[in-house]
């Protein structure tokens, strides 16, 4: 099952738009300083200022809320794009996720490795050592976890080429969802790899 529109982020859209209106860059933030279910809406307002772009959704019947931040560079043959994104559950943070085609901090793993991940028998602490850290982490209600009880680690990577010869943005995206039941085992894994060729402006 393809992972919720909202928790691919939208990548190539956000990026067309940054592409237009460069916000401010920002750096990878240490996971350790936010709490799923603990940390306010307006704690990450006040850190990060005003989004991007911000939506809402329902998740079984629960509003949550999302927070889009981005930062794009335009240059001669790539176009760099870093992305976070906080969604929100009666204003607690009850997700996160980044990912970033900067080589200071690029977000990219190894796909093939989610062939060795069992569901019903692989643990998280596994998961970590076969794809590494996750580079966003979600709780119920939010996009990537709609059954209480449940959690999810988030890897997302997308990259974006000017290609002269076509005049066309060629962009591809990398998701993938690893959902743990309450003693951290597999439950679920999600992996979406998409490409688009979009026609420069």
């Amino acid at each position: 099952m393809p992972p919720p529109r909202s928790a691919r982020s939208g990548v190539l859209a956000v990026l067309l738009a940054a592409a237009c209106l460069l916000g401010a860059d920002f750096s990878r933030p240490d996971p350790a300083t936010f709490k799923l279910g603990k940390t306010s809406e307006q704690e990450i307002r006040d850190r990060f200022g005003e989004p991007s772009a911000e939506n809402s959704t329902q998740v079984e019947g629960r509003l949550v809320t999302r927070l889009q931040y981005a930062y794009v560079e335009v240059r001669s043959t790539v176009i760099p794009v870093r992305s976070m994104v906080y969604s929100f559950h009666e204003g607690r943070l009850v997700g996160f996720e980044y990912l970033s085609s900067f080589v200071a901090d690029e977000t990219v793993f190894d796909e093939a490795s989610v062939k060795r991940i069992k569901r019903g028998e692989t643990t998280r602490a596994e998961v970590l050592g076969l794809v590494g850290k996750p580079t966003g982490q979600f709780i119920y209600p939010s996009p990537a976890v709609k059954t209480p009880g449940r959690h999810a680690d988030v890897y997302g990577y997308s990259r974006t080429d000017k290609i002269a010869s076509s005049r066309t943005l060629d962009a591809i995206s990398k998701v993938l969802i690893v959902t743990f039941d309450d003693r951290d085992v597999v439950v679920e894994t999600s992996l979406v790899i998409t490409s688009t060729s979009n026609e420069m402006r």
